[in-house]
């Protein structure tokens, strides 16, 4: 425990990071990777089918635009979620590895086979020419059922996240469920719910790249956008089934941190924003899509537009919602979000946590009167830099303002309470809290002295 190297983010702080990284991959692998496969290997299939060269063509140049988004910010967004996921919380890394540890590296050969047949498809497309088009077609298939199977291995993890399931109830660590943390409760529903959204997020970002590409051939675009609009329309009702599904296996607990993940805890009185945002969104969806299909060659740019924005909103919510109603877990009933596990928690309180600490310095692992107040800053950094930074994004100092040492003393022993339920408790001895807790009242009064001198 705590055998990992401190690292700090400061002003934006680790959490934010995170989140845009995470939301842009996310954007990438489900609109270009793998709903893009799906839905450009369909539409090169029905372009031969039909035996529609323009169409074939008008693919290609889709293909071209999400080839260089899979390749390029997919790429490094998928490396920087590994970065950052290593250096925010080690602990959560080390235990999905024990966990997954083979499906995790045949994910990684079915990534590489997904890439290989990617570069085939795209880089044989023009060599082969309309004359071998089936033969290119078959890279296509291989690249989309290869980028399905990772996200099917990756929802295996991400579910597990969220809902461990019978894999608690195991004899663990001796002997613990695989198969249980592979068939958690969530992987099936959210694997079809996030398939069916890819699909449908794909053809949409189809439609604007179509609406771009044929600004001179409105009859090739006519042909196109109710092409895309069928495969938009016919994913929804089904993404909502499985989304239905999906709810139904989250944890009471998890479904009730909702509101505040989707709004923050300021405009938490406020919970009709959430709803109007999230229904005016896929109510601007289906105006576009029904527009594009009904009047193809009347649809205005910005309506195309506004459709794309409103897509990657609910992409961002719905994973900023996710990850949120996770807490105070990283791993749900398993691990907390700071990388305590739950059952080391009493242990812990007794003996203290800098006892585990191997990267803070000796000197400081033993409390004094003169050095408490250093120690404190170490321990913030083990348990509350994964959310907090000390003065930026998600500061703790708002959350401490106006507050004298005693208070915080007694705020940190209430963090896991009904008015915050979302935060980890507070692990170590009641000396280590007092330290934490003068800690942060240097920074209060740092604060204040600023304030003052800037007046």
């Amino acid at each position: 425990m705590f055998d990992y190297p401190i690292f700090e983010m400061p002003v934006l702080g680790h959490r934010l990071i995170f989140a845009i990284d995470a939301i842009l991959h996310v954007l990438i692998s489900h609109g270009a990777a793998v709903g893009g496969s799906i839905v450009l290997a369909l539409t090169q299939w029905y372009a031969i089918k039909t035996n529609d060269q323009k169409l074939y063509d008008l693919t290609y140049k889709i293909l071209f635009v999400l080839f260089i988004a899979a390749t390029a910010i997919g790429a490094l967004t998928g490396i920087g979620i590994w970065i950052h996921a290593n250096i925010i919380d080690p602990p959560a890394i080390g235990s999905l590895l024990r966990v997954f540890f083979w499906k995790w590296f045949t994910e990684w050969i079915v990534f590489n086979v997904e890439l290989i047949f990617l570069l085939a498809w795209f880089l044989t497309w023009k060599t082969y020419g309309w004359e071998k088009r089936t033969q290119n077609l078959k890279f296509g298939i291989v690249y989309a059922v290869a980028s399905w199977l990772t996200m099917v291995i990756i929802t295996a993890i991400l579910g597990f996240m969220l809902t461990p399931g019978n894999w608690l109830k195991s004899d663990f660590p001796a002997q613990p469920d695989y198969i249980a943390s592979l068939f958690n409760p969530s992987w099936i529903p959210s694997l079809m719910f996030r398939t069916f959204f890819a699909i449908g997020f794909a053809a949409a970002i189809s439609m604007y790249w179509t609406w771009w590409f044929t600004r001179n051939d409105l009859t090739l675009r006519e042909k196109a956008e109710r092409w895309f609009g069928r495969i938009v329309l016919a994913t929804i009702p089904i993404t909502i089934i499985f989304g239905l599904w999906y709810y139904a296996q989250i944890p009471q607990e998890a479904k009730s941190l909702m509101f505040v993940a989707g709004l923050t805890t300021k405009y938490i009185g406020h919970k009709e924003m959430l709803i109007i945002a999230l229904l005016g969104a896929f109510a601007l969806i289906l105006v576009a899509i029904f527009a594009f299909y009904l009047k193809p060659k009347a649809v205005p740019f910005a309506l195309a537009s506004l459709m794309m924005v409103s897509y990657v909103f609910l992409v961002a919510e719905f994973e900023r919602i996710r990850e949120f109603v996770r807490k105070p877990y990283i791993i749900y009933g398993y691990m907390y979000a700071h990388g305590i596990r739950k059952f080391d928690v009493a242990h812990l309180n007794s003996v203290g946590v800098l006892k585990y600490a191997s990267f803070v310095p000796q000197q400081y692992r033993t409390i004094t009167e003169e050095n408490k107040v250093k120690v404190g800053e170490y321990l913030f950094k083990l348990e509350c830099r994964v959310c907090h930074s000390v003065n930026g994004v998600n500061a703790i100092t708002k959350k401490v303002k106006g507050l004298d040492e005693n208070a915080i003393y007694h705020r940190i022993g209430a963090l896991n309470s009904p008015a915050t339920p979302f935060m980890p408790p507070f692990v170590g001895t009641d000396e280590e809290r007092k330290a934490l807790a003068a800690y942060l009242a240097t920074l209060v009064e740092q604060k204040q002295t600023q304030t003052a001198v800037n007046k």
